[in-house]
């Protein structure tokens, strides 16, 4: 479902690997003084928008139409296409999830993240943060990952006639969102992973609307079960 009148990204895909490794130590360096500061939710808020702001602003530097350069498209029928996909991710990552931890056992940092989410979520201002960062995970990850970095590996080695372009693309840009959610004990880093393949399938087959429809959904829906005590 691509628009046949859109234009491939001009970002190389060495820029956005630059671009995407600057955003992760300023990632954890901003991050760490601002929860140090002001608390965790609105770390949490901030976390996801720096993620954005950084390919954002490169993109914006290059001077680079946003829309083409990531494959935002505005019509509903994407949306909900995305929520959609939404609940299947859902599904594929409770499936994931259940797979790892039966191997490698519990996830200390998954559980820890899941009681901060709880706690969190206990006051309306709360719950509002927490609701606000999931929604944003959806929005500023699938635009730094799948929108700026997946699609400027793709559209480079696709314009060499590379027939590989798809699968390297989804790859890297998969390993690389892994490593975002990096995990001592190696389960919530596979299943961010493989969570990535399939969101780096939805936006190569349809587009940045989708996956991030998708992607924010499927947290909302996590948030959900979470305080329901499922």
């Amino acid at each position: 479902m691509e628009n046949p009148t859109s234009k491939p990204a001009q970002v190389a895909p060495w820029e956005a690997i630059l671009v995407v490794v600057v955003t992760f130590f300023l990632f954890l360096f901003l991050g760490a003084i601002i929860l140090l500061t002001v608390g965790e939710g609105p770390t949490l808020i901030f976390g996801e928008l720096l993620i954005l702001i950084i390919p954002l602003a490169y993109i914006l530097y290059r001077r680079i139409p946003v829309r083409a350069a990531i494959r935002f498209y505005s019509n509903p029928k994407f949306i909900f296409l995305g929520l959609g996909f939404g609940a299947l991710l859902l599904l594929l990552n409770l499936a994931v999830s259940s797979a790892l931890t039966s191997i490698f056992g519990i996830s200390e940092a998954v559980q820890q993240a899941n009681d901060t989410i709880v706690q969190l979520s206990a006051s309306p201002a709360g719950l509002t943060e927490v609701a606000v960062s999931l929604a944003l995970a959806g929005i500023c990850e699938e635009f730094a990952f799948r929108g700026f970095l997946q699609n400027s590996i793709f559209q480079s080695l696709k314009r060499k006639g590379q027939n590989y372009a798809f699968a390297v693309a989804v790859v890297v840009a998969a390993g690389v969102f892994g490593i975002f959610h990096f995990d001592p004990q190696i389960v919530y880093t596979l299943s961010a992973f493989i969570t990535g393949l399939a969101l780096g399938a939805i936006y190569h087959r349809f587009n940045y609307t989708t996956s991030a429809t998708a992607h924010a959904s499927m947290n909302l829906i996590v948030l959900a079960l979470l305080l329901l005590g499922v």
